[in-house]
């Protein structure tokens, strides 16, 4: 929905509407906990309503809201609202800004929109602005849209903002969104209205950027992965039988085509989610594409890297009028990737389509902003299916490798999700002499420079840089001290001071032949897949690539003394396609579920902070789409395996594998911040963990449905509350906003029902009732805890049949009773299953034990609480139910 101010509702009676009752009802909230929240009745008089839905699984209402002074929005300045059936509040959270009349300069911009659209290119490295054409006017503070001017993939949006500083100001600032052509990036910048200065940016593209230790492997290691169980893959010759609506894929829960067989699946549109097939965008019975275009998707290939669908070059696989996709597919390592294009574009089609469907019954649908070309529902925005690019960019000089993005954008304007071919160089690199050496190295080759396998071999021996510095062997000075002796030699260099292109390109320039670049982190065995950016990479011609710092102390203890050190290195270039791991392509789209629910789907900044979990969530839904019946928690998982070339057992590109067996996966939240948990990624990592955990603790509650569209079983239910938690959450959440956000969605969902089983998961991972979040904006103020909140760990020291509480269900009143004796006043106290005390009272032993205590409980929203009595004789607690 458009942005709706507070002032527009109080001062036109006609918009109190049946629709904008509860638009009102959550300003009167907000209003409500002002002092709690540290705000001023100033600092919420104008907050514009920027999105607002209800689910019907739960009855909740979610209004997101943004702060506004001057009719001008604060930029990260969100909060949001969420009434149960009966008006009560389920959860709020709040980042307004305390006294924003004192902070706010006035909101007259010295730079146009067009200025502002101008000196944001020229900050991001992009080309200056053709024409910008007006295509929806509008005042600065309501926002306009321009054409693309020439510089843009997408319509270039700008709009008048506030943006708070780190010193506690606020500034008028253009908020620019411009998609460079290249299609890298998606950004979301902000500029100073009179100065145009860059002062802000964020990317709406989420890249994995992938840094991996198994990247790489001797021969003899990929030779034993070779070797390991694996499901039988047949390449496909020529074509089945005609089935009318069908798709030759790996289907829901076959992770990709280590993980399971290639099957035809028949009429796989959900009736719900995609009612009129997956090829339909008008609303109406029969098919608008017979390619792999329909309303939620739109898959082609983008090899070329254009980043633009052309029907004279694209490849968009065509079904013909009985929509058959049944294309070929060669299983063997040596097969061009562009062999089996149709098929992998085929396989995203149909991946993306899945999640769609399968989400949209969970509540990611048309009014929580999911990706749809046109909403049938007649509600959210529509224009908005996926873009999905396959093999994208796979025919450059520089080929775009090993890694995959989504790009975000608001709830009306389209996504693009980019799928990249993965490479594995099968190297051998042996030390041939001295015979104390002899032997291989694991090393990994990174993107820097030419690949071994178009070197072709290299024999020559090796010689450690000397740069003439405190610490010569890092070889950043130039020219080098030992130029002469590098020339034709190997070059050993250790990481450290300036980037790997540089130290690449020194060596390079005395006329080594290739680099070996050690570690310089002690004990580490990750190997990094050196990169870089340019100008540093440009001219870069020799191989390089990456060993332990234990690999590379040897090689450099035995050259210094004097040790003539001969090395023989190759490598044979193989490709893998993204298309067909399913778990990334669920992977990139929980990326839009994610920044699309958290703060509403109008809003793209919420998801910035240091301590967001977006990798995790990311992480979760790829897991959750490939789990089969049959499969069990403590067995190891990995992420993106067949991608990067390992047997299915491997960890992929995490640390470790995913199970709920702490030897196998030991994470918790005391790894946030510590040396190598500061990515994020690394920090994703964590929270799909206990996610992990989470999903496999009620699977073990309430069993395993094979029907990811219903809504029993363990694992349906662990989605829900995942997808609740995401609309719950405060913008820009820590891990224990998450965790609380679960809570409550349980707490809507199912009555609290499995807040004990969500407190022990949590809690065995560090995320326990003692654990501290700190600021999420930080990753260095957290700290682990591990006890279960008072509410479930108190030990009874008397019996809780002792205590009477009724009705339960209580409505809006409860009456507490015990025959228990006390020489003091009984403490009586209602906690919420996060523990928080939401109401006390007192009462003297003798009315307790006759006509009991009373309790309004009106206002509480419905849930289960813990009503805790506290005597002289003990305490003694018992759960209630509030329904109204």
């Amino acid at each position: 929905m458009r942005a709706l101010t507070a002032a527009a509702l109080l001062a036109a009676p006609a918009l109190a509407t049946a629709q904008n009752a509860p638009a009102e009802r959550a300003i009167s909230q907000l209003a409500a906990q002002r002092s709690r929240l540290g705000l001023s009745e100033a600092d919420l008089r104008d907050p514009a309503i920027t999105s607002q839905y209800t689910d019907a699984h739960n009855g909740l209402t979610h209004t997101y809201l943004r702060q506004r002074y001057q009719g001008v929005e604060v930029y990260g300045a969100v909060a949001d609202v969420h009434l149960d059936r009966a008006g009560k509040v389920a959860s709020l959270n709040s980042s307004f800004l305390p006294n924003v009349t004192q902070l706010a300069r006035p909101a007259t911009p010295a730079l146009s929109a067009e200025q502002a659209v101008a000196a944001a290119a020229k900050a991001l490295n992009m080309p200056a602005p053709g024409s910008l054409q007006t295509l929806k006017a509008g005042t600065a503070a309501a926002g306009m849209e321009f054409s693309d001017a020439g510089i843009s993939l997408e319509k270039i949006s700008v709009k008048l903002m506030y943006l708070p500083l780190a010193d506690g100001s606020l500034r008028l600032v253009w908020d620019v969104t411009l998609a460079p052509l290249s299609a890298d990036h998606y950004w979301s910048a902000r500029v100073d209205a009179s100065t145009g200065v860059l002062l802000d940016k964020n990317d709406l593209t989420i890249s994995e950027s992938f840094s991996v230790s198994t990247l790489t492997r001797p021969v003899a290691q990929m030779a034993a992965a070779a070797a390991s169980p694996q499901p039988a893959v047949t390449p496909v010759v020529g074509r089945r039988p005609n089935v009318a609506n069908s798709y030759n894929v790996w289907p829901l829960t076959v992770e990709s085509p280590t993980h399971g067989a290639r099957q035809l699946m028949t009429n796989p549109a959900d009736v719900l989610a995609s009612p009129f097939g997956w090829h339909d965008t008008d609303g109406v019975a029969g098919a608008e594409y017979t390619i792999t275009r329909g309303n939620n998707v739109h898959a082609y290939d983008d090899r070329n890297n254009r980043n633009v669908y052309s029907a004279a070059t694209s490849v968009s696989p065509d079904g013909g009028a009985n929509l058959e996709f049944d294309f070929p597919f060669n299983s063997l390592k040596e097969t061009a990737a562009a062999t089996n294009l149709n098929a992998a574009v085929v396989n995203l089609f149909y991946w993306n389509n899945l999640v769609h469907d399968i989400m949209f019954r969970k509540g990611f649908n048309e009014v929580s902003g999911n990706f749809q070309a046109k909403n049938y529902g007649a509600t959210g925005l529509g224009n908005d299916a996926v873009r999905a690019e396959a093999q994208d960019g796979a025919t450059l000089a520089l080929p775009n490798l090993n890694n995959a993005n989504f790009s975000a954008p608001a709830d009306g304007s389209p996504p693009r999700m980019q799928m990249y071919l993965w490479d594995r160089s099968e190297l051998a690199i042996n030390i041939t002499a001295p015979a104390a050496l002899a032997g291989s190295l694991n090393a990994l080759e990174g993107s820097l420079g030419r690949k071994l396998s178009n070197v072709g071999p290299i024999t020559a021996n090796l010689v450690v840089v000397n740069d003439g510095s405190a610490k010569p062997e890092r070889g950043c000075n130039e020219p080098l001290v030992n130029a002469a002796a590098v020339n034709g030699s190997i070059a050993l260099i250790e990481r450290g001071k300036c980037g790997f292109a540089n130290k690449i390109k020194n060596a390079q320039n005395a006329g080594a032949r290739m680099v070996i670049m050690m570690d310089s982190v002690p004990n580490s065995t990750t190997l990094t897949r050196m990169g870089g950016s340019a100008p540093d990479t440009i001219g870069l011609r020799i191989p390089s690539v990456f060993i332990t710092k234990a690999d590379g102390e040897r090689l450099k203890t035995a050259a210094r003394s004097g040790q003539i050190i001969s090395i023989s290195a190759s490598g044979a270039l193989y490709y893998r396609d993204g298309d067909f791991d399913n778990g990334i392509i669920a992977h990139e789209y929980g990326h839009g579920i994610s920044n699309r629910l958290t703060g509403g789907p109008a809003t793209t900044s919420c998801l910035n902070n240091a301590e967001q979990m977006g990798e995790g969530w990311s992480d979760f839904f790829g897991l959750w789409m490939t789990t089969k019946p049959g499969d069990v928690g403590t067995a190891g998982r990995g992420i993106g395996t067949y991608a990067s070339f390992e047997p299915t057992t491997g960890p992929g590109i995490r640390p470790t594998r995913y199970s709920t067996d702490m030897s196998i996966n030991p994470s918790t939240y005391a790894l946030i911040g510590t040396t190598g948990y500061t990515a994020v990624h690394s920090i994703g990592y964590v929270w799909a963990s206990v996610l992990w955990d989470l999903n496999w603790a009620l699977i073990n509650r309430y069993g395993y449905n094979a029907d990811l569209t219903g809504t029993t079983g363990g694992n349906n239910i662990a989605l829900q509350l995942v997808i609740d938690g995401l609309k719950l959450q405060k913008c820009s959440p820590g891990f224990l906003d998450g965790r609380d956000a679960i809570l409550k969605a349980d707490a809507a969902n199912n009555g609290g029902a499995n807040a004990d089983l969500i407190w022990k998961v949590f809690a065995r991972r560090g995320m326990g009732a003692n654990a501290v979040q700190g600021s999420s904006n930080s990753l260095t103020d957290n700290t682990a805890g591990y006890e279960l909140p008072a509410v479930l760990s108190t030990q009874k020291a008397l019996n809780e049949s002792l205590v009477e509480v009724y009705p339960n269900p209580a409505h809006d009143q409860l009456t507490v009773r015990t025959q228990v004796s006390s020489a003091t006043p009984v403490m009586v106290e209602v906690l919420t299953m996060l523990g928080r005390k939401v109401m006390s009272s007192s009462a003297a032993p003798a009315r307790i034990q006759s006509e009991g205590l009373r309790l309004n409980t009106s206002e509480l929203a419905n849930g289960l609480y813990v009503v805790r009595l506290t005597t002289s004789e003990g305490t003694m607690t018992k759960k209630v139910v509030v329904q109204h």
